[in-house]
Parts: structure tokens; C-alpha cells; sequence
């Protein structure tokens, strides 16, 4: 092996160790994920259809993305799920079959 080789081989391994302690161990802290039937945070998106459990249609945290404020699902059965944390909008308590308390 040459000098460039030895080099290149020492740069690919040193970016998988980062890699590999970024994804693995290391935790910054803004990882979102809810407890079950906490406190829901921000602005109910109220819809006409209830909640069972589990994925439901069509995308109702939309308005998130679009105005930039943190809202929840307020299903007509009264059930709750939480939106994704700005500046996500995906429906992630929905999606995940978590509930909050609106």
C-alpha cells in the first residue's frame, strides 16, 4: 500500500467510526417521541372522523407545515394524537397509535 492508500483507508475509517457513534450512541436530546395520554401541545386540528388506532387519511397536520404552528388531531370521538414537533408536520402520534390529552 502507498502513502495515499494508507491515507484514504484512514479517512474512510475514521468517517464510520463518526457515523457510527452519531447514529448508535450518541443522543442529542430531540429525538420526539410522546408518552402515551401526556398533554397534547399547541392548536387542535379538529376532524370529522374518529380515531381506532393506527394510520389514518388524509394528512391532517398539513396545516402545521403550512403556518408554522404546533398543532394536534382532535378526532370527533374525542380521542388525540400529536403532530410531529415543528418544523416536522408529519401526523406521528397517528401514526405511531399514540394518544394525547387535549
Amino acid at each position: 500500500m502507498n502513502t495515499f492508500q494508507k491515507a484514504t483507508a484512514i479517512t474512510i475509517a475514521i468517517i464510520a467510526v463518526v457515523l457510527g457513534y452519531d447514529s448508535f450512541v450518541h443522543s442529542d436530546g430531540t429525538e420526539f417521541k410522546p408518552e402515551p395520554d401526556q398533554m397534547c401541545e399547541g392548536d387542535p386540528i379538529e376532524v370529522e372522523y374518529p380515531y381506532y388506532g393506527g394510520m389514518l387519511s388524509p394528512h391532517a397536520c398539513q396545516p402545521q407545515c403550512d403556518d408554522g404552528k404546533q398543532r394536534y388531531v382532535l378526532y370527533s370521538n374525542g380521542k388525540a394524537t400529536q403532530c410531529q414537533k415543528i418544523p416536522g408536520c408529519l401526523d406521528w402520534g397517528e401514526d405511531q397509535g399514540v394518544t394525547c390529552l387535549p
